[in-house]
């Protein structure tokens, strides 16, 4: 089965999951976070589990995400061929950019006497 998802219909006016979708939108903001930074025909593993069932049992495959265009990405499960997902809308959102830069915690946190406090 095919899910065709617009991610633009599952976020609000600030860009933040729709609460009542929240765990949705995090499976397919990892589809995102994999496979915005890819060129046109480049395709990864990512570490979205395949949702579907063989003979009772849950898949045990991890999707394969695949930019097919500029404004789409593609994933499939490559182990059942059952679970595969096609997103658009996602060139604006947070995630198309991949994942974000590290943070250095070795550099020393400001001055707690700078915080401010209710």
């Amino acid at each position: 089965m095919t899910e065709v998802i617009d991610i633009q219909h599952w976020l609000d006016e600030d860009g933040l999951p729709v609460p009542s979708l929240r765990k949705q939108v995090l499976r397919i903001a990892r589809l995102i976070e994999s496979g915005g930074t890819l060129r046109v025909w480049q395709s990864r593993e990512t570490l979205v589990e395949c949702r579907r069932r063989v003979q009772r049992r849950a898949c045990e495959g991890l999707l394969w995400v695949t930019k097919v265009d500029d404004g789409t990405l593609e994933a499939v499960c490559p182990n059942c061929l059952r679970d595969r997902v096609v997103v658009r809308g996602w060139e604006s959102t947070e995630w198309a950019t991949g994942p974000s830069d590290p943070i250095d915690l070795s550099v020393p946190v400001p001055d707690a006497d700078h915080a401010t406090t209710n």
